[in-house]
């Protein structure tokens, strides 16, 4: 009896064709792409409509302000990128294997460990690896997470977002923390008892100008759950000490660490307005970084001395 095999073809995405859904994407169009990777536009169009067939489904549409990304793509676009960043520091290691490369370890801060863990962490850190760099960002947590998941941070420092999706992200809890409503000195509203009393305060938000300060966890929670309406935001800064020189300056309020006041920067000029809505304020904060991807054995042991230092800030 003879049997006869038939084998399907089996075809998977290339780097290529993510590289390509990245320029169009960037590009704002196919044309614009191509002239930018120095390929011919059918090229371009015949690479990425084969990646849309393979799996059946649209990542890109046309529309009257041009190329857009579908819902599908939305999200896709984010895996490809993260593939990509990947895919570039594999290559770095293997390039670094002849030619050494200073070591970098890319961490993220909320505005909490930047002053309570920070400090005193990375100059044990520069102590014990001289030769390593680290590259420091502040955000706010769902920006961190972000950053961890697309694989421009290695660690994250951070409040644990509520109903955080886990499943791809190691999240060890560090140490409890809450927040404060913290205002100038002498302001006008020191003595309110209710977070009632200061919905009409013009408030500051500490995060990225570039998104919509509605989105802000802290304005999210706070106004959200006193059913308080829309917040009256005055200013979004990018930097923690440009916000304390608007609260300075001016009546504006803010809902910020409670570390924050007892930095020597803060202690004498900012003062928390004590509501009776503040048991509410505590949360978790924890160190997340992605589950299947390999630490280095620099941004290892920075793992270790952010939960060793934590414990103390727990006994103290």
């Amino acid at each position: 009896m003879e049997i006869t095999l038939q084998l399907t073809p089996i075809h998977m995405m290339t780097l290529q064709q993510l590289n390509d859904l990245l320029a169009v994407v960037s590009n704002g169009g196919y044309r614009a792409a191509a002239r930018a990777l120095n390929v011919s536009q059918a090229g371009l169009t015949k690479s990425l409509s084969r990646l849309e067939e393979e799996y059946g489904v649209s990542l890109l549409q046309r529309t009257a302000k041009g190329i857009v990304l579908t819902p599908e793509g939305e999200i896709f676009v984010d895996h490809a990128r993260a593939i990509l960043m990947e895919t570039n520091r594999a290559e770095e290691w293997l390039h670094s294997l002849k030619n050494p490369i200073p070591v970098q370890v890319k961490l993220g801060v909320s505005i909490d460990p930047s002053l309570r863990l920070a400090p005193v962490v990375l100059k044990d850190f520069r102590a014990a690896f001289p030769d390593a760099t680290i590259h420091l960002t502040r955000r706010a947590a769902s920006e961190l997470v972000a950053a961890i998941r697309d694989n421009r941070l290695d660690i994250a420092v951070t409040r644990i977002p509520d109903n955080l999706d886990s499943r791809d992200l190691r999240v060890d809890v560090l140490y409890k923390s809450s927040a404060v409503i913290v205002a100038r000195k002498g302001h006008p509203l020191q003595y309110a008892t209710s977070i009632h009393e200061l919905a009409h305060c013009e408030w500051v938000v500490v995060g990225d100008p570039a998104r919509s300060a509605q989105l802000d966890e802290s304005v999210q929670e706070l106004f959200l759950g006193q059913r308080l309406g829309r917040p009256r935001i005055a200013a979004v800064s990018d930097s923690l000490f440009g916000a304390m020189s608007m609260l300075l300056e001016s009546d504006c309020v803010a809902r910020l660490p409670v570390a924050l006041l007892n930095h020597p920067l803060a202690a004498h000029s900012l003062s928390a307005i004590n509501v009776k809505e503040q048991l509410q304020f505590h949360y978790e904060m924890g160190i997340i970084y992605k589950a299947g991807r390999r630490l280095s054995k620099e941004a290892v042991q920075l793992v270790s001395m952010l939960k060793s230092f934590s414990r103390l800030l727990q006994l103290s």
